[in-house]
């Protein structure tokens, strides 16, 4: 079983993305698990926003120029630590993909892609986290 957090510890997932389509489905979704979404369109304003909130999860999703898609995740990796799903599609050599998780993305998604296996993997991103950031504690073994 999966706890999520209360509303007053809501994920604050971003969404890059100009499908205006999509976004909303994926907002709809992400607003069922308790998750505050905002929205972007433009990449700059973007990494605005990356920086000002520190999101748990970004999911970008843009149609432009590979060097600036790889320029554009160095940076969102620059602004949070959370994870940064790259929506693109198939990229037909390795060392490309290879240079979208050197600029910091954590998984590299081809589209197109179901709106729900998208969040299943998302949470399950957002799940991680929570259990790499909750603090060790000590074992008392008792004999």
């Amino acid at each position: 079983m999966i706890a999520w957090k209360s509303e007053s510890e809501l994920h604050t997932v971003l969404i890059i993305s100009t499908d205006v389509e999509m976004v909303s489905v994926w907002e709809t979704l992400f607003k069922q698990k308790n998750c505050h979404v905002i929205n972007e369109t433009d990449p700059y304003t973007a990494l605005q926003t990356a920086h000002l909130l520190c999101p748990s999860l970004v999911v970008l999703h843009l149609d432009m120029p590979e060097r600036e898609l790889i320029s554009l995740c160095r940076e969102l990796r620059a602004s949070t630590n959370g994870t940064l799903l790259l929506l693109a599609p198939s990229v037909d050599h390795n060392q490309n993909v290879f240079e979208y998780y050197q600029a910091g993305v954590d998984e590299h998604i081809i589209t197109p892609i179901s709106p729900m296996a998208l969040l299943i993997k998302s949470m399950a991103w957002l799940v991680k986290q929570e259990w790499t950031s909750l603090p060790m504690q000590k074992l008392q073994i008792q004999a």
